[in-house]
């Protein structure tokens, strides 16, 4: 038997080899891209399904609103208080070390070149025994007070 074109000669004389008659049958591409879109689509549901959408989102201050102020504090022997700050303020120990205890009332130790980011509006509380140096950046809504007297969250034991 004589084929015309390489490819079907070979692909006869691969069949006679084996001994399989009648025509080879090829699986169409249309199909390999119907199935990778449909595992591409479903990827895609299962991702956002997966991920977790926002509930609730308010601006507390923006650009226009926003309030900044640097201290710098020299103390021996401080005690905050229980308060709470309208922003987000960052506390750099340089000397010392503070006792800081907000959101559980463990004290966590921030000490020489540590820094420390309060979580706003939640009541924290810093304590220094002997001397201690410290910068405090402070990033409020321009007409709330910098700092707001707060009852203690911790039971009596925990706050001495």
């Amino acid at each position: 038997m004589t084929y015309g074109f390489p490819a079907v000669r070979a692909i006869a004389g691969a069949r006679e080899a084996v001994g399989i008659e009648g025509a080879v049958m090829r699986i169409p591409r249309s199909k390999k891209f119907l199935v990778l879109l449909a595992v591409l689509t479903v990827a895609g549901i299962a991702a956002a399904i997966a991920i977790p959408a926002v509930i609730s989102r308010s601006v507390i201050s923006d650009g226009t609103t926003l309030h900044y102020r640097f201290e710098r504090t020299v103390a021996v022997d401080f005690d905050s208080g229980w308060h709470i700050h309208p922003g987000i303020v960052f506390v750099q120990v340089e000397e010392g070390s503070l006792q800081i205890t907000q959101g559980n009332c463990t004290p966590k130790t921030v000490g020489p070149g540590e820094t420390y980011i309060e979580v706003p509006y939640k009541p924290i509380r810093a304590v220094a025994r002997g001397r201690a140096v410290w910068t405090t950046s402070l990033f409020i809504n321009g007409p709330d007070a910098l700092l707001i007297p707060a009852p203690s969250p911790c039971p009596a034991a925990a706050t001495r």
